[in-house]
C-alpha cells in the first residue's frame, strides 16, 4: 500500500495553523471513522483536543497536526510536493493514518494526533501526564535519520537603552540599536559554543527578532531582540544565562526568558532503538518536538520523519513523496518488529 502524492495534497490543502486546528481534526476522525476504528479526544484547552486512538498500547506513534509560517497551498512538482506543512508535520499525519488503515487490527501500538506543538507543545505536555509507553515515535522532519537525541532551546527577550536625541547629536554609546548589536556580536564568544555532540554538532544563537528606533533623525532610545540558544545534553540553561550576564554588564541592558526547552538524549544500545536502526541511521534532532514532552515524563522516545528540518517554516518547505513512502515502510518493519517480539 504506497502513500500516493495526491493523498498529501489533499490533507496538505486543509489549513491548521496553530489554534486553529478544527478542520483538520476533523478530517482525521472521518477518516478513522470510515475505517471503523475508535478513538478518543484529550480536551487541551476550551476548543482544541488531542486524537488517541488505542491509548494503553506499549508502543506508541504521534505526529503534529499544526503548521507555522504563511499558508502557501500545496503545488506537485514531479515528486516533490511544496507547501506549507507538507512535511511538518503532515507527512506525519498521513503516514500515521496509513498505518492505522493496514494495522488497525494487528499491531499493539498507539497513535496520537497531537494539537499545538508549533507553539507551546499544550497538547503533548497534556497526554504525557496521564499515559507513559515503553517507546514512542515522534514524527518530524529529519531527513529519515533515527534522532535519539534534542537539541535544547533557550529563547531570551532582551532590551537595550540609550537616550533619546535629535540624530545629528548622536554618539554611539548612546544609541541603543548600537548597543544591541555590538552586545549580540559579543555573544559569539561565549564558552558554550565551542562544545560539540556526535549527532547534534555544535551550539548556535539564532538571532530570531531584532527591533528598534522611531523617527528619522533620531537617536533610538530602546531597542529589542528575541534570540534563541540552542544548546546539547550535557549543557544548562543556567550556565548559558550566566554567560550572557557576565557580558551584559558592559551594556545598559535587561532580559528576560521567552522560552525555555531542555535538550534529551536516550541510549542508542536500547534494545527498541537497535531494532530501529536495522532500517534507519542514528541521527540527533536540532529543534524541539513533542518528544521531549514524553521524555520528561518517562517514556523513552525517538524522531523519526521525511523532509530536511532545514526547510521547515520557510517559503521553502516540500518533501518527495519517494521519502514519505521510505518512512512509511520503515516504520511498518518497525512496529512489526516490536511488536513480534
Amino acid at each position: 500500500m504506497d502513500i500516493k502524492i495526491e493523498e498529501l495534497v489533499e490533507l496538505s490543502k486543509i489549513r491548521s495553523e496553530t489554534g486553529y486546528e478544527a478542520k483538520i481534526l476533523g478530517y482525521i476522525e472521518e477518516k478513522l471513522e470510515a475505517l471503523g476504528v475508535n478513538y478518543e479526544r484529550m480536551p487541551v484547552d476550551e476548543e482544541r483536543y488531542n486524537i488517541i486512538v488505542n491509548p494503553e498500547e506499549k508502543f506508541m506513534i504521534n505526529a503534529h497536526v499544526d503548521t507555522v509560517g504563511d499558508y502557501f497551498p500545496p503545488e506537485i512538482e514531479g515528486d516533490i510536493l511544496w507547501g506549507r506543512g507538507v512535511m511538518d508535520d503532515k507527512a506525519g499525519v498521513l503516514i500515521m493514518l496509513k498505518l492505522i488503515e493496514e494495522f488497525k487490527d494487528s499491531l499493539p501500538v498507539s497513535y496520537v494526533f497531537f494539537v499545538d506543538e508549533e507553539e507551546e507543545g499544550k497538547g503533548s505536555k497534556k497526554y504525557a501526564e496521564k499515559y507513559a509507553h515503553d517507546f514512542a515515535i515522534t514524527m518530524e522532519p529529519t531527513s529519515l535519520r533515527v534522532c535519539t537525541a534534542e537539541a535544547g532551546s533557550l529563547e531570551l527577550e532582551f532590551e537595550f537603552w540609550g537616550k533619546a536625541m535629535h540624530g545629528s547629536c548622536a554618539e554611539e554609546k548612546e544609541n541603543a540599536i548600537w548597543q544591541g548589536i555590538k552586545f549580540i556580536s559579543e555573544m559569539k564568544k561565549l564558552k558554550f559554543l565551542k562544545a560539540e555532540h556526535k549527532l547534534l554538532g555544535k551550539p548556535a544563537i539564532n538571532v530570531e527578532m531584532f527591533d528598534g528606533g522611531d523617527y528619522i533623525l533620531a537617536v533610538p532610545e530602546s531597542a529589542k531582540a528575541l534570540v534563541d540558544f540552542v544548546y546539547l545534553p550535557g549543557q544548562t540553561a543556567v550556565e548559558i544565562i550566566d554567560e550572557v550576564n557576565r557580558i551584559g554588564r558592559k551594556y545598559n541592558v535587561n532580559h528576560m526568558i521567552y522560552d525555555l526547552s531542555p535538550p534529551f538524549e536516550i541510549s542508542s544500545r536500547k534494545r527498541r532503538v537497535k531494532e530501529f536502526l536495522k532500517y534507519a541511521e542514528l541521527g540527533g534532532f536540532r529543534s524541539w518536538s513533542d518528544a521531549q514532552s514524553l521524555v520528561d515524563k518517562g517514556t523513552p522516545t525517538v524522531v523519526f520523519g521525511p523532509g530536511e528540518l532545514r526547510y521547515a517554516h520557510t517559503k521553502d518547505e516540500h518533501v518527495n513523496i519517494k521519502d514519505v513512502n521510505k518512512a512509511y515502510d520503515i516504520l511498518k518493519k518497525v512496529l512489526k518488529d516490536w511488536s513480534s517480539a
